[in-house]
């Protein structure tokens, strides 16, 4: 059994994946991570009765899509086959002391919760929040929301806010038919 879903090892979805493969040993689950979860759906039918491995709180501007909006729209190409709940790794907003912008950065589904935490704060959002941060520290950000596995608090940094959510997962089924979207 392939399981398809976000990587890289350092992202929420391939830790649920491990998750999955742990609590079903009898089923020897290969887990496959890609850069960007758009970036699989552009290509379902390469993965016939395959798996993806998707978190309820999906969120895509790139696509201008949330979880429900593609579970709906793909419907031919995907079927729901099991749900299930993990942890996540602790969530973290990081703030810089002396920024010179109002940059932060995150996934597209913690977009809001960076903006509900640090007011007047604009928004970039990757492909994850492991991404989020590598965007942080190359762009010199103000803030990022990210795992805390991936944060180092340097002298020049502060946490501002630590969460500690569960998800909710979804596991479909690659049809072996159907078009691909972009």
């Amino acid at each position: 059994m392939r399981i398809h879903t976000l990587g890289p090892q350092m992202t929420d979805s391939y830790a649920a994946a491990r998750a999955y493969q742990r609590h079903h040993p009898q089923l020897a689950v290969t887990i496959s991570g890609h850069l960007s979860f758009e970036q699989l759906f552009a290509t379902l039918a390469r993965y016939p009765n395959e798996y993806v491995l998707v978190p309820a709180a999906f969120k895509s501007e790139q696509l201008d899509a949330s979880w429900g909006d593609l579970h709906y729209a793909l419907l031919a190409q995907l079927t729901l086959c099991h749900s299930f709940i993990t942890a996540l790794d602790p969530l973290v907003v990081v703030a810089r002391r002396h920024p010179d912008n109002q940059i932060g950065y995150t996934h597209a589904a913690t977009a809001q919760l960076l903006q509900r935490t640090v007011r007047a704060v604009s928004v970039q959002t990757c492909a994850s929040k492991y991404l989020a941060y590598q965007a942080y520290q190359q762009n010199q950000a103000a803030y990022v929301l990210t795992n805390e596995r991936n944060v180092t608090l340097t002298a020049d940094e502060r946490l501002v806010k630590r969460f500690t959510p569960k998800m909710v997962w979804c596991l479909y089924r690659i049809n072996s038919i159907g078009e691909e979207i972009s």
